[in-house]
C-alpha cells in the first residue's frame, strides 16, 4: 500500500523488488503533498446500437468459424467497453492480443475434453484427469488475472496482479473442486465405469455422498469470499495496491438471503400447484389442461429466479466487494441501487424476450452503465502528480508480461 515517505536529502530510495518493480519496503510516494479528499466516479459512454454492430458481427463469425474466432471477438468487446469507461475523463484501455489469448482457450478446451472423456477410457484415466483439472485450475486462474491486469491500463500506466505464489489460489479453488468432484470420481473408479455397478454403489454410499454434498454447499460462500479477497487484495496500479476488508460473514449473509428467497418462493408455489392439480391424475386431458395452467406459473418462477434473485445478488455483491476495497491513500465505494437495477433487468428481460434475443447487446450496455457509474474512488492524493509518479515507476515494472505465458483472460 502507498505510504508517504520523506527520504533525507541525497538519500537513495530502497531498491526495487524484482517481481513488482517497486520498492519492497516502503513504497514510493508522490512528490506533492496530499490535498483535500477528492472523489472521482466512473462514467460509461457506450451506446447499445454501437455495441449491437460489434455483437452481431462477433456472433456470426464465431458461428462460421466454429468458435475459432472467439478470442478476436472477446478482444473487440473488451476494447469497446474499456474505451468507453472513463475515470477523471480518461478512458481505460485494453492491450490484449487475440493470437496470445487463443493459446489459453485451446489449453482450457483440451483440459475440458480430457476431463469429459477420460472416464470413458478407464476409471483410472478419469481419476487422473480429475486430479489434473484440480491441480491446473488455480494456476490457470492466477494466470488469467495476471493477463487481464497486465493488459489493462489507465492514462498509459499498466495495471498488475501482484499475488505471489499459489497457496491462496489452491485453497479457494482446489479444495472446493475436490469436494465437488470426489464423490463422482470415487464412484466411477470403484464401479470401473459400469453403470449398474455405479447405481448400486450410489445407493450403498448414499449417506456419505449426501453429507459430502451438503458440506460442499455449506462451504461455497467461504471459498467465494476467499476468491474475492484473493482478487481484491492484489490489484495494483503504479505505486498503489489494493486491500480487501470484507468479511466472510457478510458473504454468508448474502448467500443466506438468496437461499431464503428460493425457499419462500417454493413455499408460495405449493398452494398454487395444489389449486391447479387435476382431481383425476389418470385423465390425459386433465393433465394437459394442468400443464397449460402451469405455464404462467413457470414463467413467474423463471422471472423470480433469473431477474429478482440475480439482480439482488449482483447489487449486494458489487456494493459489498467494492466498498470493502481500499488502500492507505484511497477508498473505493459502490452505491448501486437495487430498485433501479431490478426495474432495468425486468425491462431488459422483457425486451430480450419480445425481440427474440436481439435486444441482448442493448441490455448489456444499459446494465454495465448502471453498474460502473455506481463505483467511485475517493483519495486525498493529487491524481495528476500520482500519474506522473506511476508513469516513471511503470518503466521498471514492464507491464508484468509473464502473464502472456498462458494468454488466459478472466473478468474482474
Amino acid at each position: 500500500m502507498l505510504e508517504p515517505v520523506n527520504h533525507p536529502a541525497g538519500a537513495t530510495p530502497p531498491a526495487a523488488d524484482a517481481y513488482t518493480g517497486f520498492a519492497s519496503t516502503r513504497p514510493y510516494a508522490p512528490e506533492h503533498e496530499p490535498t483535500s479528499n477528492h472523489t472521482a466516479s466512473l462514467t460509461f459512454s457506450g451506446v447499445g446500437s454501437e455495441y449491437f454492430r460489434i455483437w452481431i458481427v462477433n456472433l456470426l463469425l464465431i458461428l462460421v468459424t466454429l468458435g475459432i474466432y472467439y478470442p478476436w471477438a472477446k478482444v473487440r468487446k473488451l476494447k469497446y467497453f474499456y474505451s468507453n469507461t472513463r475515470l477523471e475523463d480518461h478512458p481505460l484501455a485494453f492491450h490484449g492480443e487475440p493470437k496470445t489469448m487463443i493459446r489459453g482457450y485451446l489449453l482450457v478446451g483440451v483440459l475440458f475434453l480430457a476431463l469429459s472423456n477420460a472416464s470413458k477410457l478407464s476409471a483410472l484415466a478419469g481419476v487422473l484427469a480429475a486430479l489434473l483439472f484440480v491441480g491446473m485450475a488455480p494456476v490457470l486462474f492466477r494466470a488469467a488475472l495476471r493477463f487481464r491486469l497486465a493488459n489493462s491500463s489507465w492514462r498509459g500506466v499498466r495495471m498488475r496482479f501482484v499475488a505471489q505464489g499459489y497457496r491462496e489460489a489452491y485453497l479457494f479453488i482446489a479444495v472446493p473442486l475436490t469436494l465437488l468432484l470426489l464423490p463422482s470420481v470415487v464412484l466411477g473408479y470403484l464401479s470401473s465405469g459400469d453403470a449398474q455397478a455405479q447405481l448400486k454403489l450410489s445407493q450403498e454410499l448414499g449417506g456419505p455422498i449426501a453429507i459430502m454434498s451438503f458440506l460442499s454447499m455449506m462451504t461455497i460462500p467461504y471459498f467465494f469470499w476467499r476468491m474475492k479477497r484473493y482478487q481484491h487484495n492484489h490489484y495494483a496500479w503504479g505505486p498503489l495496491t489494493t486491500s480487501f476488508s470484507g468479511t466472510f460473514g457478510a458473504i454468508y449473509k448474502l448467500f443466506g438471503k438468496i437461499v431464503l428467497m428460493f425457499m419462500l418462493l417454493g413455499v408460495a408455489m405449493v398452494p398454487v400447484g395444489i389449486m391447479v392439480m387435476p382431481s383425476n391424475l389418470s385423465n390425459p386431458a386433465a393433465n394437459l389442461s394442468t400443464l397449460i395452467k402451469l405455464v404462467p406459473l413457470i414463467i413467474v418462477v423463471g422471472v423470480m429466479i433469473n431477474v429478482f434473485a440475480r439482480a439482488f445478488f449482483s447489487v449486494r455483491l458489487q456494493n459489498l466487494v467494492w466498498s470493502a476495497t481500499d488502500g492507505t491513500q484511497f477508498q473505493f465505494s459502490s452505491t448501486l441501487p437495487f430498485k433501479r437495477f431490478l426495474v432495468l433487468q425486468l425491462k431488459n428481460y422483457f425486451l430480450i424476450l419480445i425481440t427474440l434475443g436481439f435486444y441482448w447487446p442493448f441490455a448489456v450496455v444499459a446494465s454495465r452503465r448502471m453498474q460502473l457509474q455506481a463505483i467511485s474512488l475517493t483519495t486525498p492524493l493529487d491524481l495528476a502528480s500520482l500519474v506522473d509518479t506511476a508513469q516513471e515507476r511503470n518503466k521498471d515494472a514492464a507491464g508484468d508480461m509473464a502473464a502472456d505465458v498462458f494468454g488466459l483472460d478472466v473478468g474482474f
